[in-house]
């Protein structure tokens, strides 16, 4: 396990909080600054639109890393049966900051042409988000269960995931006793040395 699998497994909700939302919103305040504006030459337009693309694109990395962190990890602790493939949930994570930075990029340039290849973007780019809070709400609360479950089970995770702001505070101690539970059981299990 990698170092920022690690924090985000074992850190405290506050210290998720900060680059999960703090840099987001840090990236949307200095986002806003250089916004392009009609009145500039294209060229500026075009510069500023891609560095504030980009920048939104980063400062979305902490959440979905968060997410992706979460998923791996209910999902390695399932049992087998129980195991939700990953290939989708990965896809997804991957998907959505890239679209992000192309939304923001060609924003300004938007042609006729282009809408309809925005809109089937935008359309799949939706989908991933549902699927990914989907698949870590379901995958949290069947590793907390230990067996299969109803939306119904999980539908409060999907709304704090959904409100990640104020899911963290509510999800992240969750998650550090999932993994605490985990490196327990590890510990019990090995052999002992002699």
């Amino acid at each position: 396990m990698n170092a920022i699998s690690r924090f985000f497994l074992q850190g405290k909700h506050w210290q998720i909080f900060i680059p999960v939302i703090g840099v987001y919103l840090a990236g949307n305040i200095i986002g806003i600054f250089p916004m392009p504006f009609p009145s500039r030459p294209g060229s500026i337009i075009a510069k500023e639109s891609l560095a504030f693309g980009l920048l939104i694109g980063l400062s979305s990395l902490g959440l979905y890393f968060w997410f992706w962190t979460m998923g791996s990890f209910f999902t390695s602790i399932l049992k087998p049966e129980l195991r939700p493939r990953l290939s989708l949930f990965q896809v997804a994570l991957i998907y959505l900051p890239l679209y992000i930075a192309f939304f923001i990029t060609t924003f300004p340039d938007f042609t006729p042409g282009i809408i309809g290849l925005i809109l089937l973007l935008h359309l799949i780019a939706m989908f991933f988000a549902v699927y990914t809070i989907y698949f870590v709400s379901k995958s949290l609360v069947m590793a907390e269960a230990k067996e299969a479950v109803s939306f119904s089970d999980y539908a409060g995770e999907c709304f704090l995931l959904c409100f990640f702001p104020v899911g963290i505070w509510i999800i992240q101690p969750r998650v550090n006793q999932l993994f605490a539970n985990r490196n327990i059981g590890e510990r019990s299990s090995a052999p002992a040395n002699s």
